[in-house]
């Protein structure tokens, strides 16, 4: 399994994150799966530190990660409809797109927050591939 894990830790740290498959997606065309308990590590490590883990990508080689935290890649067929809410402490990842059909994955993500908390600056801005996403 191979794709690219993300922790978002910019502005707000109570932002509720939704992502949202704009059609089928079988696991194949490379969907969203979440690192099992790692809000628990997450968090604590946080605690610990006393700071807050910068945005960043924090591998691609998912399975050694999960190794490393003695957990499994929670992943599934999603269908049209479905919604995956979660919060900012969840390590996630979308998987490489191995579809035999070549087929594309599209979906959508959106995050919700209060207005009176601070705002994650890189969602201010247009995406360049230099901007930690």
């Amino acid at each position: 399994m191979r794709g690219s894990s993300r922790a978002l830790r910019e502005g707000s740290e109570r932002v509720l994150s939704m992502w949202i498959p704009l059609g089928d997606c079988p696991a194949e065309q490379g969907g969203l799966t979440y690192l099992e308990g790692s809000h628990h590590w997450a968090l604590a490590e946080e605690r610990a530190r006393g700071d807050r883990r910068p945005a960043a990508s924090i591998t691609a080689d998912l399975p050694a990660l999960a190794d490393a935290r003695d957990a499994r890649w929670l992943m599934a067929d999603y269908r049209a409809g479905d919604v995956m809410v979660h919060s900012s402490y969840i390590v996630h990842a979308s998987t490489d797109n191995v579809d035999p059909q070549g087929r594309i994955r599209l979906s959508t993500d959106i995050r919700y927050q209060r207005a009176s908390e601070p705002i994650d600056w890189r969602w201010q801005e247009h995406w360049h591939e230099d901007d930690g996403l």
